[in-house]
């Protein structure tokens, strides 16, 4: 708030109140306006007041002259007015001298201009001063709301907060990395916050950060979603904030929050539809993936993928990190603790997933195949989540993987192989598939004597010329018949 000044109140009142002969009116903040005949007013001055006075009990002595003003000095009083007609005709000399002594400015109320002028004058420049202010602060959040409204929330709300405070605003994400800044030319002082931020992390969505810089006094407030933490907001200004520009960077805190949650929840729904995608991968389907893929807008799977398995504390935020390395990442959580992805064959560099996951949870464990062909994914993925559970805490196998191309010839030639084998010993092959090569459990879904599985099986091994004892061959048979609609 822009409070009255000595001047102001000057210009204000014109003739009504004017600096004594020899003096200025100064731009000195006036607190109130006070009025006191006392010899010692001191006692009711709390500073940065325009004491108003008529001289009823002014000492008539240089040395008592003096000693008021000395007081009213020491009270932080901001000017001294005296009101001319009832006591004095003109300001008294002693007065004069002793207030440009000890550098009081002094003001002169001509008759007969009632002190009440004065007060008014300054309570109307009050309340002029409140509604501007007021006026700007709603200014202020209605930029804030109408920034986070426009086609770039983050972005808009960190211009409009720092401009209107005169100020740098940055957005880190949840591992505490800097995602944008406003001004840019401010980006090498907010390098200097990132390593402060890490004392929030585990603080939760209440928690909260003010420290200094070279430059600028730093305000730090984390953005929550669903009571996670997922990202923080710092401002830097160059003095602490006042009540009113704390309120903007509340707003601008709350804003970005409901954009964030707005993101969780675009992310979570592109996350499921992925999900289903790599679900149905994993299954075999992979037409029908692709077709769920271009329905939903996300990641179609390509020829050629790497299936990444996972396991730490929070297997959702070893996915979020995957996907942040690799947007096409597929991703599938399993249980609180593990998770498995499709990632393109020619992913991202690896260095980046070793360092987020690190970030993530240090003794996180994770494994990623060589790339192989699309159909070949489902096999590739339970070897890759069984080896999970070799691995100490904090082993990463995340070689850079070689593209293996998949085999059509040998597919091709198996669909025709299976085309021909007819109903009955198709059906057994899947029975006896589906169950791994167990022969109780196979004759008993079939419904059929287990001599008589066996007969059928070496009829299917001939005709197929395959061994069925491999297991690299059964899950290659296995997805013929999937993808033939067979099984």
């Amino acid at each position: 708030m822009s409070v009255p000044t000595v001047a102001t109140l000057c210009h204000d009142l014109g003739s009504d109140l004017a600096p004594a002969p020899g003096f200025t009116a100064p731009s000195r903040e006036v607190s109130a306006v006070h009025i006191s005949e006392l010899p010692d007013p001191t006692g009711y001055l709390s500073g940065g007041e325009l004491l108003l006075t008529t001289g009823l009990t002014l000492p008539r002595t240089k040395l008592g002259c003096e000693r008021y003003v000395r007081r009213l000095i020491e009270a932080q009083l901001s000017a001294l007015a005296v009101g001319l007609g009832p006591v004095h005709d003109a300001v008294p000399p002693v007065l004069a001298s002793a207030c440009a002594r000890f550098d009081l400015p002094l003001l002169v109320v001509p008759a007969p201009t009632p002190f009440l002028r004065v007060t008014t004058a300054y309570w109307a420049a009050v309340s002029r001063s409140s509604e501007q202010l007021l006026k700007d602060v709603l200014a202020t959040q209605r930029a804030l709301v109408d920034a986070a409204a426009s086609l770039d929330p983050v972005g808009s709300v960190l211009r409009t907060l720092a401009r209107a405070l005169g100020a740098w605003a940055a957005t880190f994400g949840p591992g505490c990395d800097l995602e944008r800044v406003f001004p840019a030319r401010a980006a090498h002082e907010v390098d200097q916050v990132a390593h402060e931020l890490g004392r929030l992390e585990g603080a939760g969505v209440h928690s909260a950060a003010s420290f200094a810089t070279a430059e600028s006094a730093v305000v730090v407030l984390p953005l929550a979603a669903d009571d996670r933490v997922v990202g923080y907001l710092a401002v830097g200004t160059s003095s602490t904030l006042d009540a009113n520009e704390r309120r903007a960077v509340l707003t601008a805190c709350a804003l970005l929050s409901l954009d964030s949650v707005r993101r969780s929840r675009a992310d979570a729904v592109a996350s499921e539809a992925g999900r289903c995608v790599a679900l149905l991968v994993d299954q075999g389907q992979v037409g029908a993936a692709r077709q769920l893929a271009a329905a939903t807008d996300v990641a179609s799977p390509g020829q050629y993928v790497a299936v990444l398995a996972l396991r730490g504390r929070e297997s959702d935020r070893l996915t979020n990190a995957v996907r942040g390395w690799c947007a096409e990442a597929l991703t599938v959580r399993t249980d609180r603790h593990s998770a498995w992805g499709l990632v393109p064959g020619d992913h991202p560099p690896l260095q980046p997933l070793e360092t987020a996951i690190a970030r993530v949870d240090a003794d996180a464990v994770a494994i990623l195949s060589e790339v192989v062909a699309v159909e070949q994914a489902p096999r590739v993925r339970q070897l890759t989540t069984s080896a999970l559970t070799t691995l100490s805490p904090g082993t990463r196998r995340l070689t850079a993987s070689v593209e293996v191309p998949y085999d059509h010839d040998v597919a091709g030639r198996l669909r025709v192989a299976v085309d021909g084998l007819g109903e009955p010993l198709r059906e057994t092959l899947v029975g006896y598939l589906r169950h791994r090569g167990q022969w109780e459990p196979a004759s008993r879904a079939l419904g059929i004597h287990r001599n008589t599985l066996r007969n059928r099986i070496r009829r299917c091994t001939t005709a197929l010329d395959v061994d069925l004892d491999d297991p690299d061959v059964a899950a290659e048979l296995w997805l013929v018949l999937r993808r033939g609609a067979w099984a």
